[in-house]
Protein backbone atom coordinates (compact mmCIF):
# COMPACT_ATOMS: atom_id res chain seq x y z
CA UNK A 1 0.00 0.00 0.00
CA UNK A 2 1.07 3.59 -0.43
CA UNK A 3 0.74 6.68 1.74
CA UNK A 4 1.32 10.37 1.02
CA UNK A 5 1.78 9.79 -2.69
CA UNK A 6 0.22 12.59 -4.79
CA UNK A 7 -0.18 10.31 -7.82
CA UNK A 8 -2.02 7.72 -5.72
CA UNK A 9 -4.24 10.50 -4.36
CA UNK A 10 -4.94 11.69 -7.92
CA UNK A 11 -5.92 8.17 -9.04
CA UNK A 12 -8.33 7.71 -6.13
CA UNK A 13 -9.87 11.14 -6.66
CA UNK A 14 -10.27 10.74 -10.43
CA UNK A 15 -11.11 7.05 -10.81
CA UNK A 16 -12.11 5.89 -7.34
CA UNK A 17 -15.72 5.66 -8.53
CA UNK A 18 -15.02 3.36 -11.49
CA UNK A 19 -14.64 0.10 -9.55
CA UNK A 20 -17.06 -2.47 -8.14
CA UNK A 21 -16.39 -5.54 -5.99
CA UNK A 22 -17.42 -8.64 -7.98
CA UNK A 23 -16.96 -12.37 -7.94
CA UNK A 24 -18.67 -15.72 -7.36
CA UNK A 25 -21.40 -15.50 -4.74
CA UNK A 26 -19.88 -16.84 -1.54
CA UNK A 27 -16.46 -17.26 -3.18
CA UNK A 28 -13.22 -15.33 -3.38
CA UNK A 29 -14.03 -11.86 -4.68
CA UNK A 30 -12.18 -9.51 -6.98
CA UNK A 31 -12.65 -6.17 -8.68
CA UNK A 32 -14.30 -4.95 -11.89
CA UNK A 33 -14.21 -1.48 -13.42
CA UNK A 34 -16.12 0.65 -15.90
CA UNK A 35 -14.58 1.60 -19.24
CA UNK A 36 -16.06 4.01 -21.79
CA UNK A 37 -15.28 3.06 -25.38
CA UNK A 38 -15.44 6.09 -27.68
CA UNK A 39 -17.55 5.10 -30.67
CA UNK A 40 -17.98 8.45 -32.40
CA UNK A 41 -17.06 12.05 -31.68
CA UNK A 42 -18.95 14.96 -33.27
CA UNK A 43 -19.10 18.69 -32.49
CA UNK A 44 -22.35 18.02 -30.65
CA UNK A 45 -21.55 14.96 -28.57
CA UNK A 46 -19.37 11.95 -27.93
CA UNK A 47 -21.04 8.58 -28.40
CA UNK A 48 -19.74 5.87 -26.09
CA UNK A 49 -20.34 2.29 -25.10
CA UNK A 50 -19.76 1.56 -21.44
CA UNK A 51 -18.27 -1.81 -20.51
CA UNK A 52 -17.71 -3.64 -17.24
CA UNK A 53 -14.25 -5.25 -17.33
CA UNK A 54 -12.72 -7.82 -15.00
CA UNK A 55 -10.60 -10.97 -14.93
CA UNK A 56 -11.97 -14.10 -16.59
CA UNK A 57 -11.26 -16.19 -13.48
CA UNK A 58 -13.85 -14.21 -11.45
CA UNK A 59 -16.72 -14.98 -13.83
CA UNK A 60 -16.71 -18.80 -13.92
CA UNK A 61 -19.68 -19.23 -11.60
CA UNK A 62 -23.37 -19.87 -12.15
CA UNK A 63 -24.30 -17.29 -9.50
CA UNK A 64 -22.24 -14.13 -9.12
CA UNK A 65 -22.25 -11.09 -6.91
CA UNK A 66 -21.87 -7.40 -7.73
CA UNK A 67 -21.48 -5.16 -4.68
CA UNK A 68 -23.44 -1.90 -4.89
CA UNK A 69 -21.11 0.63 -3.23
CA UNK A 70 -23.29 3.00 -1.13
CA UNK A 71 -21.23 6.06 -2.11
CA UNK A 72 -22.05 5.45 -5.80
CA UNK A 73 -25.83 5.28 -5.30
CA UNK A 74 -28.17 8.25 -5.77
CA UNK A 75 -30.19 8.94 -3.68
CA UNK A 76 -28.20 7.64 -0.74
CA UNK A 77 -29.59 4.47 0.85
CA UNK A 78 -31.86 3.63 -2.09
CA UNK A 79 -30.22 0.29 -2.98
CA UNK A 80 -29.39 -3.01 -1.33
CA UNK A 81 -25.76 -3.73 -0.55
CA UNK A 82 -25.29 -6.27 -3.32
CA UNK A 83 -26.85 -7.78 -6.41
CA UNK A 84 -26.95 -11.56 -6.89
CA UNK A 85 -26.79 -12.44 -10.59
CA UNK A 86 -28.08 -15.75 -11.92
CA UNK A 87 -26.50 -17.28 -15.04
CA UNK A 88 -23.49 -15.13 -14.22
CA UNK A 89 -21.05 -17.18 -16.30
CA UNK A 90 -23.14 -16.88 -19.46
CA UNK A 91 -23.26 -13.09 -19.35
CA UNK A 92 -19.61 -12.41 -20.18
CA UNK A 93 -17.46 -12.40 -23.30
CA UNK A 94 -13.94 -13.68 -22.68
CA UNK A 95 -10.48 -13.89 -24.23
CA UNK A 96 -6.87 -13.65 -23.04
CA UNK A 97 -7.84 -13.86 -19.32
CA UNK A 98 -10.24 -10.87 -19.63
CA UNK A 99 -14.03 -10.88 -19.23
CA UNK A 100 -16.33 -8.07 -20.31
CA UNK A 101 -20.00 -7.23 -20.58
CA UNK A 102 -22.00 -4.14 -21.40
CA UNK A 103 -22.92 -2.18 -18.29
CA UNK A 104 -26.46 -1.64 -19.58
CA UNK A 105 -27.86 -4.22 -17.18
CA UNK A 106 -26.53 -2.34 -14.16
CA UNK A 107 -28.19 0.88 -15.30
CA UNK A 108 -31.44 -0.90 -16.14
CA UNK A 109 -31.54 -2.49 -12.70
CA UNK A 110 -31.06 0.91 -11.06
CA UNK A 111 -33.73 2.53 -13.23
CA UNK A 112 -36.20 -0.22 -12.41
CA UNK A 113 -35.52 0.24 -8.70
CA UNK A 114 -35.79 4.03 -8.75
CA UNK A 115 -32.19 5.07 -8.23
CA UNK A 116 -29.14 5.86 -10.36
CA UNK A 117 -25.40 5.30 -10.43
CA UNK A 118 -22.94 8.07 -9.63
CA UNK A 119 -19.83 6.49 -11.11
CA UNK A 120 -16.58 7.42 -12.78
CA UNK A 121 -15.11 5.59 -15.77
CA UNK A 122 -11.77 4.89 -17.37
CA UNK A 123 -12.26 6.80 -20.62
CA UNK A 124 -10.92 5.92 -24.05
CA UNK A 125 -8.39 8.73 -23.84
CA UNK A 126 -6.93 7.38 -20.60
CA UNK A 127 -6.82 3.73 -21.71
CA UNK A 128 -3.31 3.10 -23.07
CA UNK A 129 -2.72 2.35 -26.74
CA UNK A 130 0.06 0.31 -28.31
CA UNK A 131 2.33 3.33 -28.70
CA UNK A 132 2.02 4.11 -24.99
CA UNK A 133 3.03 0.57 -24.06
CA UNK A 134 6.14 0.25 -26.19
CA UNK A 135 8.27 1.74 -23.45
CA UNK A 136 7.46 -1.09 -21.02
CA UNK A 137 10.47 -3.40 -20.82
CA UNK A 138 12.55 -5.27 -18.31
CA UNK A 139 13.11 -2.27 -16.06
CA UNK A 140 10.25 -1.75 -13.56
CA UNK A 141 7.90 1.17 -14.22
CA UNK A 142 6.04 2.46 -11.16
CA UNK A 143 2.41 1.36 -11.32
CA UNK A 144 -0.74 1.59 -9.21
CA UNK A 145 -3.63 -0.87 -8.89
CA UNK A 146 -7.06 0.21 -7.64
CA UNK A 147 -9.03 -2.61 -6.05
CA UNK A 148 -11.37 -3.80 -3.31
CA UNK A 149 -9.65 -5.63 -0.46
CA UNK A 150 -10.96 -9.01 0.69
CA UNK A 151 -10.07 -10.07 4.22
CA UNK A 152 -12.62 -12.85 4.87
CA UNK A 153 -13.36 -14.46 1.48
CA UNK A 154 -16.94 -15.60 1.06
CA UNK A 155 -18.21 -14.13 4.33
CA UNK A 156 -21.73 -12.65 3.80
CA UNK A 157 -21.66 -8.87 4.05
CA UNK A 158 -17.87 -8.74 4.29
CA UNK A 159 -16.60 -5.15 3.92
CA UNK A 160 -14.74 -4.66 0.61
CA UNK A 161 -13.05 -1.26 1.04
CA UNK A 162 -11.39 0.49 -1.89
CA UNK A 163 -7.60 0.53 -1.65
CA UNK A 164 -4.62 1.39 -3.83
CA UNK A 165 -1.42 -0.63 -4.14
CA UNK A 166 1.83 0.41 -5.77
CA UNK A 167 4.71 -1.58 -7.21
CA UNK A 168 6.36 -1.88 -10.61
CA UNK A 169 5.32 -3.37 -13.94
CA UNK A 170 7.72 -5.00 -16.36
CA UNK A 171 7.53 -6.84 -19.68
CA UNK A 172 9.18 -10.25 -19.42
CA UNK A 173 11.11 -12.02 -22.21
CA UNK A 174 7.85 -13.65 -23.39
CA UNK A 175 6.38 -10.13 -23.90
CA UNK A 176 3.95 -10.57 -21.00
CA UNK A 177 3.43 -7.50 -18.80
CA UNK A 178 3.57 -8.40 -15.11
CA UNK A 179 3.00 -6.71 -11.78
CA UNK A 180 6.07 -7.09 -9.57
CA UNK A 181 5.30 -9.01 -6.40
CA UNK A 182 2.02 -9.83 -4.71
CA UNK A 183 -1.22 -7.90 -4.35
CA UNK A 184 -3.83 -7.94 -1.56
CA UNK A 185 -6.66 -10.46 -1.89
CA UNK A 186 -9.47 -8.89 -3.89
CA UNK A 187 -7.30 -7.08 -6.45
CA UNK A 188 -7.77 -9.61 -9.26
CA UNK A 189 -9.50 -7.71 -12.08
CA UNK A 190 -8.34 -4.31 -10.80
CA UNK A 191 -7.30 -1.52 -13.21
CA UNK A 192 -3.60 -0.65 -13.35
CA UNK A 193 -2.38 2.94 -13.83
CA UNK A 194 0.99 4.48 -14.64
CA UNK A 195 2.23 8.05 -14.92
CA UNK A 196 3.98 8.57 -18.26
CA UNK A 197 6.37 11.49 -18.01
CA UNK A 198 6.74 14.13 -20.69
CA UNK A 199 9.00 17.16 -21.07
CA UNK A 200 9.91 18.91 -17.85
CA UNK A 201 7.73 17.99 -14.90
CA UNK A 202 4.63 17.16 -16.96
CA UNK A 203 3.12 13.70 -16.99
CA UNK A 204 0.00 12.00 -18.30
CA UNK A 205 -1.94 9.29 -16.45
CA UNK A 206 -2.71 6.10 -18.33
CA UNK A 207 -4.67 2.97 -17.45
CA UNK A 208 -2.58 0.22 -19.01
CA UNK A 209 -4.94 -2.71 -18.33
CA UNK A 210 -6.12 -5.02 -15.57
CA UNK A 211 -4.78 -7.60 -13.11
CA UNK A 212 -5.66 -10.95 -14.69
CA UNK A 213 -5.00 -13.40 -11.84
CA UNK A 214 -4.19 -13.69 -8.16
CA UNK A 215 -0.71 -15.15 -8.51
CA UNK A 216 2.48 -13.58 -7.28
CA UNK A 217 3.80 -11.40 -10.13
CA UNK A 218 0.35 -11.49 -11.76
CA UNK A 219 -0.24 -10.91 -15.45
CA UNK A 220 -1.43 -7.45 -16.49
CA UNK A 221 -3.57 -7.75 -19.62
CA UNK A 222 -3.01 -4.49 -21.47
CA UNK A 223 -5.56 -2.32 -23.22
CA UNK A 224 -4.31 -3.11 -26.72
CA UNK A 225 -5.48 -6.68 -26.06
CA UNK A 226 -8.69 -5.55 -24.34
CA UNK A 227 -9.63 -3.35 -27.31
CA UNK A 228 -9.26 -6.31 -29.67
CA UNK A 229 -11.74 -8.26 -27.54
CA UNK A 230 -14.16 -5.33 -27.57
CA UNK A 231 -13.80 -4.91 -31.33
CA UNK A 232 -14.86 -8.54 -31.80
CA UNK A 233 -18.16 -7.83 -30.06
CA UNK A 234 -19.36 -6.02 -33.20
CA UNK A 235 -21.46 -2.91 -33.56
CA UNK A 236 -24.12 -2.54 -30.92
CA UNK A 237 -26.33 0.12 -29.35
CA UNK A 238 -24.58 3.06 -27.72
CA UNK A 239 -25.46 4.65 -24.42
CA UNK A 240 -28.22 7.15 -24.95
CA UNK A 241 -30.38 4.71 -26.94
CA UNK A 242 -33.17 2.84 -25.22
CA UNK A 243 -31.44 -0.49 -25.63
CA UNK A 244 -32.90 -3.45 -23.84
CA UNK A 245 -30.93 -6.64 -23.37
CA UNK A 246 -33.66 -8.64 -21.63
CA UNK A 247 -32.81 -12.29 -21.31
CA UNK A 248 -29.04 -11.93 -21.22
CA UNK A 249 -29.08 -12.29 -17.44
CA UNK A 250 -31.81 -13.03 -14.94
CA UNK A 251 -31.30 -10.95 -11.83
CA UNK A 252 -32.35 -11.81 -8.31
CA UNK A 253 -32.89 -8.78 -6.09
CA UNK A 254 -31.63 -9.11 -2.55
Amino acid sequence: MTEEDPIADLIVETWGGCTLPVGPLGGRGGTAFLYNELVESTPDEDRVREWLLTADVLTRSEVGEVRLRPELIQPAGAAADHLAVLEFEQGWSRAAKVALMRSTLLHEHAERKGWSWSTQQVTDGVAARSEHLRGLGGEPHTAYALGHVTTEPGTPGEPRPLAIATSGVTRDPDRVVRWAGALPDGFTGAPVFIAQHRAGREFVMLCIGLIADGDRNPTVVTFDTIRKLIDRQGAGPTLGLRDRLAGLLRRKDV
